[in-house]
């Protein structure tokens, strides 16, 4: 029984990060370095997914994205869920 109420804490320790990443949207433009650099200079790397290479396509475009963010080494990554160029 001890085992199984282990098992059962490591799965909700394990998952709780995922569970808890919630979605953002940001907008900004798309760079030749596979990131998204907001009005305020924020950057986000955007991570590898498909929506996320359909991205890369826009570079020099300002676009919205919606997506989970998270901190890898200092370095805030977005993955992407979806997003939309920006007419201006």
């Amino acid at each position: 029984m001890f085992i199984g109420f282990l098992a059962m804490f490591m799965i909700a320790f394990l998952s709780g990060p995922a569970i808890s990443a919630k979605s953002v949207t940001i907008m900004g433009t798309v760079n030749a370095d596979g990131q998204i650099v907001t009005d305020n200079d924020q950057v986000y790397e955007i991570g590898e997914n498909k929506k996320g290479d359909e991205l890369f396509e826009l570079v020099g475009k300002k676009v919205k994205v919606t997506g989970t963010i998270k901190e890898e080494d200092g370095t805030k990554v977005i993955t992407v869920n979806s997003y939309k160029a920006i007419e201006e």
